[in-house]
């Protein structure tokens, strides 16, 4: 969500300079055919990921379950997220495939 800050900092990072031609790509970065038709744009992707509350949205029990259990915390902390809570019920989730 910080673009052109991130940019600029990995710009000076390699040795780049960076100009003051950023752009924001307003468009899905992805193209919209096979799994990534309807992908988010830049809009819809701050929409859902920057509220906390919609941040899950779209995930199965399974996915927060698998998720909880095998991200590097360490690495998601440094960064100022925390897992995915695990789904109300219990620490396993069946197989529904």
């Amino acid at each position: 969500f910080h673009g052109e800050e991130v940019t600029r900092k990995a710009c000076e990072c390699v040795g780049g300079i960076f100009t003051d031609d950023f752009q924001y790509v307003e468009d899905s970065a992805k193209p919209a055919r096979g799994i990534h038709k309807g992908a988010n744009g830049l809009v819809k992707a701050m929409m859902q990921y920057g509220d906390p509350k919609k941040r899950l949205v779209g995930y199965t029990d399974r996915d927060r379950w698998y998720s909880s259990k095998n991200m590097d915390t360490a690495l998601m902390s440094k960064y100022g997220y925390k897992p995915p809570p695990l789904p109300a019920g219990g620490n396993t989730v069946e197989d529904s495939s």
